[in-house]
């Protein structure tokens, strides 16, 4: 918020100085350049490089909380998986879950491309995300050394 009011302030104060700059008596075009870069440009492009630094900031932190809540729907769904031995359907997720279908697609469709799921689809049509290490978590206790294969 501090960065927000401070890009505010700065624009405020370069207009301000602006109406100062117009109310101004004669002087040279030299000196009239030079106090207009220095009292209006100077506070304007600081002004509007904290906003625009605010509000790049705001928009990654935007993305960061939408990756947590993928993240967390996709252990939900994980934890799902592992209960109903291995393969779900976008249905069952909504239904077990409360998201609403695209969501849970969506949580569906990046764990597949994580490779962590295969789409595979029924006779009727139905995709069924298979979780094939899910599936395999009662061999684990028969692991062994990789150099020892």
């Amino acid at each position: 918020m501090g960065k927000l009011l401070g890009g505010a302030g700065l624009i405020v104060l370069a207009l301000f100085m602006l109406l100062g700059f117009f109310n101004a008596g004669p002087m040279s075009a030299a000196v009239a350049t030079l106090t207009l870069l220095i009292v209006v440009a100077l506070p304007a492009a600081s002004g509007a490089a904290v906003l625009r630094s605010y509000f790049r900031e705001k928009d990654r932190f935007s993305r960061q909380r939408e990756q947590l809540r993928l993240q967390t729907y996709e252990s939900e769904i994980l934890q799902l998986a592992q209960r109903k031995g291995g393969k779900l359907t976008v249905v069952e997720v909504a239904a077990e879950t409360g998201l609403d279908a695209p969501t849970a697609d969506a949580a569906l469709q990046s764990l597949a491309a994580q490779g962590v799921a295969d789409i595979e689809v029924t006779d009727s049509g139905v995709l069924v995300y298979a979780f094939y290490d899910i599936q395999k978590l009662p061999e684990k206790h028969t692991s062994r050394n990789i150099l020892d294969a």
